[in-house]
């Protein structure tokens, strides 16, 4: 038997370096069960306009990267004031090594890092795991902000159940049943869809003046120039032409935009994100939400094009009346008993200057999808 003693591990944090990135991306996968590129990579964190570095803390055991603390940099406005802050993101550690302190060393690391200059602060909706954590290292907790739910297929289910059925053999009495129930869900879809379009289209009055324009891909220079006829006091992402393009340039997601005119004149906009199986309500504009009429308008019509998705969602301040449309908050009944709002508990720390926002109300902020890190 050997009597030589034991290497001691040694752990360390530090910087982000350029040979880290596959080993991100690989424990990326392992951790979140998703598969990202290099170029999703490059646009996240290297083509950020807010950063002029990669803001990825690293933790290593003998010297290999096992643990990363990400930012996702942007500009905030703050009372007319416009800031750099960093919205912590993409936290993990492998799993052969939690439970030791690498997520405290991480956080510790940017704090010290980024306690004078930019950004001037932290602000992040961090999931059940993180949050404790976050709130350990000076993090106060602001408040809940409801991420809407409306559900469009809701015998979405019944379909699915019976598509093993429908599959088996034709001699098999449960095939017949299968394919039977199978059409009578699609049927009953349909008419769903149908009964959604009529009763959207019920709730929105007839203004000739507004001529709604369809867009494949956001046109940042129309998206700022909305945004600018009315700028909100609360907290909320800068949103520039630069700051558009880029956003919608993640190759993870794809965006479409729906623009209103009046007397050839842009005055409200909507910007949705889509799945197979969802559709995303990520930006509407003005933010100040005093364009309601039109920005209904654009709602029924984005609801119209996505009537196939089993459901849309919408967070914070994005919708004039989400409740007239069968948007349902996952911060009440019924969608509360399913659902955790927990992960859009909304913290913030402060870096530097006291600038308040670790005492402020939710109400002092306003978000819209695109306020939020994307993965």
């Amino acid at each position: 038997m050997s009597t030589s003693p034991r290497a001691a591990t040694r752990r360390t944090v530090r910087a982000f370096e350029p040979a880290d990135r596959a080993t991100f991306l690989s424990l990326y996968k392992t951790v979140f069960g998703r598969e990202r590129s290099a170029d999703w990579f490059r646009w996240k964190f290297r083509e950020n306009p807010f950063a002029d570095h990669v803001p990825i803390v690293v933790a290593t055991v003998d010297g290999e990267p096992v643990g990363f603390r990400s930012f996702f940099a942007q500009e905030m406005r703050l009372s007319g004031v416009v800031r750099t802050a960093f919205q912590p993101c993409d936290t993990m550690v492998h799993a052969d090594h939690r439970g030791r302190g690498l997520f405290g060393r991480m956080n510790d690391h940017a704090i010290e890092r980024y306690r004078t200059g930019e950004p001037s602060f932290f602000f992040n909706f961090p999931n059940e795991h993180s949050k404790p954590g976050n709130l350990a290292h000076g993090w106060q907790e602001i408040g809940t902000v409801p991420a809407y739910y409306r559900p469009q297929n809701p015998i979405g289910a019944l379909g699915d159940r019976t598509d093993a059925d429908s599959s088996s053999p034709a001699t098999d009495p449960r095939a017949a049943d299968g394919r039977r129930i199978a059409a009578l869900a699609d049927a009953l879809e349909g008419a769903i869809a149908t009964s959604h379009r009529a009763g959207d289209r019920l709730l929105v009055g007839s203004d000739g003046d507004l001529e709604i324009e369809r867009y494949e891909t956001p046109p940042a220079d129309v998206l700022e120039t909305v945004y600018r006829r009315s700028i909100p006091d609360a907290v909320h992402t800068n949103r520039t032409a630069a700051f558009y393009r880029w956003r919608f340039a993640n190759p993870a997601r794809t965006y479409a935009a729906y623009v209103a005119q009046r007397d050839g004149e842009p005055v409200a906009a909507l910007v949705t994100s889509s799945t197979d199986e969802y559709a995303r309500i990520v930006e509407t504009l003005p933010r100040t939400l005093e364009e309601g009429a039109a920005i209904e308008r654009l709602l029924v019509a984005a609801l119209d094009d996505h009537a196939d998705r089993g459901y849309v969602e919408a967070f914070g301040e994005t919708l004039p009346a989400p409740l007239r449309y069968r948007f349902y908050p996952d911060t009440r009944l019924p969608l509360s008993a399913l659902l955790r709002p927990t992960a859009r508990t909304l913290l913030a720390r402060d870096l530097g200057d006291e600038l308040g926002l670790e005492l402020s109300s939710v109400e002092a902020w306003s978000f819209s999808r695109l306020d939020l890190d994307t993965t």
